[in-house]
């Protein structure tokens, strides 16, 4: 009988993270906090950052603004760089170190720190309040979503802006692409990372459950994660209602943060409403 084979020096080492829900989406957050900014469209960020501006102008004054789920600041560091002063809260510590390791190669600083959009108080109010990158998709009980909507007036003046910034699930769900390859990204630091999501919808429920496999090789070390969380399917009619029951009232519609992204339910990729605090 042959012996067990033994496996090379160069063999890679290879390294599972298990699912536990909410617990294993902020370890996704965790293992691709270092080059999370350049899993996406390159355009993305400088398109928010003239969209917002733009807004800013014809709907302000607006000069503060509150970030309630910032993430690595990519979207917020331009508008710092133009003189808004930006405050920034974050449920991922992972994040947040990108976020301050952005800051500071830029030369600037800004008040970023941890915080949970669903019971933020800060001692004082701003011009605007952002929640962008598909963060409130990820609240699902109809009291996650009061409660977050309450942070956001609290922190607003009278006539701030809240811009929401959601999947348009509109355009996805007629032909769902539930099986797909999400991201394959090379980094010049010799790192590989890819994304996988395997997807499906509970309709009844207005619920989408977003899941991932994540591979992260580094040299002969292989990381694979699963990461799950259901997403809230909004429409625009009920982001809407919902929206004016809490003291906002809707008074744009954008297909993308991109300027001139007019929204199409059929065809946007996102669903960002502009709306006003009462």
């Amino acid at each position: 009988m042959k012996g067990r084979r033994r496996s090379s020096g160069s063999s890679s080492r290879v390294q599972f993270l298990g699912s536990e829900r909410g617990r294993s989406h902020q370890a996704w957050y965790g293992l691709l906090a270092d080059y999370y900014d350049h899993l996406y469209d390159p355009r993305r960020v400088p398109s928010a950052y003239l969209f917002l501006h733009d807004l800013f102008r014809r709907r302000g004054p607006v000069t503060s603004v509150l970030d309630i789920a910032c993430g690595t600041f990519a979207v917020d560091l331009p508008l710092v760089k133009r003189g808004y002063e930006v405050v920034g809260r974050d449920l991922s510590e992972p994040m947040l170190r990108a976020a301050r390791r952005n800051l500071r190669e830029a030369g600037r600083s800004a008040d970023v720190a941890h915080g949970d959009m669903r019971s933020l108080r800060l001692p004082r109010t701003f011009d605007a309040v952002l929640c962008l990158g598909t963060a409130f998709n990820y609240l699902v009980e109809p009291a996650e979503v009061r409660n977050t909507l309450a942070t956001a007036r609290r922190h607003l003046r009278h006539g701030g802006l809240l811009v929401l910034d959601l999947t348009n699930f509109a355009s996805f769900l007629p032909n769902p692409k539930n099986v797909r390859a999400e991201t394959d990204y090379r980094d010049p630091d010799g790192t590989h990372i890819a994304v996988y999501a395997f997807n499906d919808q509970d309709r009844a429920r207005n619920v989408h459950h977003s899941r991932f496999i994540t591979l992260v090789r580094r040299g002969n070390r292989i990381r694979l994660a699963f990461d799950e969380s259901p997403m809230r399917i909004w429409t625009k009619a009920d982001l809407a209602k919902v929206l004016e029951r809490e003291g906002f009232r809707p008074v744009e519609w954008w297909g993308r943060m991109r300027l001139g992204a007019r929204y199409a339910p059929r065809a946007s990729p996102r669903l960002v409403s502009v709306s006003r605090r009462g």
